[in-house]
């Protein structure tokens, strides 16, 4: 008997299984990651997947053209990016919209509200705004969500509280920004609040703390030179302008006034080179103007400076010096119905100011109204009663208006004023020749009297 072998291919069970009777073959897990390495996983992209491009064009200062992308980002994202959203508001803000760039701020601050920047750019909307106490509890928030100081935070608190008047705070805020840096913003600002409480030494040592760790700061050196110049230091004042003009030429807040001390020493045409220059940065500037006008007049060129003046006061209609200078140069041209008009103008925009009530009740007089006059110079007398040019000239107005015993008055002080101080030659020899007039006209008078006396024939 011979026994066949016969081999029967039987799947193993592992492979298969068994449906409806019949026997299946089942894949493998191998066989299926082979047959999947051709498919690709659906790819799903991440709101931030662009921001690279955002930043780029912004740091290119591309602003329409981000804009563009930004817009796009925010309308797949359903307005939930926050760089997006952060970076608009930048923009927005720079275009001055500040209350849309506030939008854009909040609407990043409500997709991530631990981010300290988005509460840093809500509270800096709030203070350019005007919303000082906003921005002071928005900055407070900021400072709560960061680990480490921020001397930014407290700069701006120091800003915050300046404008609310509340120094003593804005004093305490900006000291400790001075502590977290060695920036010269934060001893600018605190020399800024010194000068609002007339604390001149103080406000003198925070420039110079601020020019020692920064010697090239321009904004230091200029208000350190302007703060010597309004305390009379004319040299120092001079060589802080030098030292800001060394560091940037073309700086208009240091050639200002660098040219008004050159005008001061009556060097006139280097004056004027200044402002030169300075004109090619400033054409609409009313201070520069008027003081080119009062270049020419000290010139003695007076249609020159009757013109840049007039420029001046068309500039800025409510300012005090080009309205009371043109006034003083009409007069001084023999044009007193003119000079009263910018006079006029000039007490308006000064009220508090004699030396306007003396040249206009002087244009007053020239146009014989004597009684306008009087009632001027009566106003400048009562804001200035020792001044010696003042007195004479109120003294020859109302001798003109036949006051023999007020004038006599004003000439007794205008003597009381020339025993202290020194007073100009003219003053006194006008004051003479009154006093010499009115003693004669007494006499006359008291001559007239005796004549017409009803006792004597």
């Amino acid at each position: 008997m011979v026994l066949c072998n016969v081999v029967f291919s039987i799947p193993t069970m592992a492979n298969s299984i068994l449906s409806n009777g019949r026997i299946q073959q089942q894949t493998t897990a191998s066989q299926r990651m082979r047959s999947d390495k051709g498919k690709k996983a659906p790819e799903v992209p991440a709101i931030e997947s662009n921001n690279w491009l955002l930043h780029r064009h912004y740091t290119r200062h591309e602003y329409k053209t981000c804009k563009i992308l930004i817009d796009q980002e925010l309308s797949k994202s359903n307005g939930h990016n926050e760089y997006a959203n952060y970076l608009k508001g930048l923009i927005l803000r720079r275009e001055g919209r500040v209350q849309d760039s506030l939008n854009c701020f909040q609407a990043a601050y409500n997709v991530n509200s631990t981010n300290v920047n988005n509460v840093k750019q809500i509270a800096k909307s709030l203070l350019i705004m005007g919303s000082h106490r906003r921005a002071i509890d928005a900055y407070l928030e900021a400072e709560k969500i960061l680990n480490v100081p921020d001397w930014e935070i407290y700069l701006n608190l120091g800003e915050c509280y300046t404008k609310l008047n509340e120094l003593a705070e804005a004093k305490r805020c900006l000291k400790r920004s001075i502590e977290l840096t060695k920036d010269e913003s934060p001893y600018i600002a605190l020399a800024r609040v010194c000068l609002l409480e007339d604390q001149v030494n103080d406000a003198r040592n925070a420039y110079t703390a601020a020019l020692s760790g920064n010697p090239e700061c321009i904004e230091a050196a200029t208000e350190l030179g302007l703060l010597y110049l309004k305390i009379g230091d004319v040299q120092r004042a001079f060589q802080q302008f030098g030292t800001a003009l060394a560091h940037s030429p073309n700086c208009t807040r240091a050639i200002l006034p660098i040219a008004y001390i050159i005008q001061n020493h009556q060097e006139y045409d280097v004056a004027l080179s200044k402002y030169k220059l300075a004109a090619q940065s400033i054409p609409e500037s009313h201070a520069l103007w008027n003081n080119v006008g009062m270049c020419f007049y000290g010139k003695q060129k007076f249609v020159a400076a009757i013109t840049c003046l007039k420029r001046a006061h068309y500039l800025s209609p409510m300012a005090f010096l080009p309205a009371y200078n043109l006034g003083m140069v009409l007069l001084t041209t023999g044009q007193p119905a003119s000079a009263a008009v910018y006079l006029c103008a000039a007490v308006s925009a000064d009220s508090s100011n004699p030396m306007a009530y003396l040249l206009l009740g002087l244009a007053l007089k020239r146009l014989d109204d004597l009684e306008g006059a009087e009632k001027v110079l009566q106003k400048a007398h009562a804001l200035s009663p020792q001044d010696p040019l003042i007195l004479i000239n109120y003294a020859i107005t109302l001798s003109a208006l036949g006051n023999t015993s007020g004038a006599e008055e004003l000439l007794t002080s205008l003597n009381d004023i020339t025993a202290v101080i020194d007073v100009d030659a003219q003053i006194t020899q006008t004051a003479k020749r009154l006093s010499t007039k009115l003693q004669a006209d007494k006499a006359s008078g008291d001559e007239a009297t005796r004549v017409l006396s009803e006792d004597e024939v």
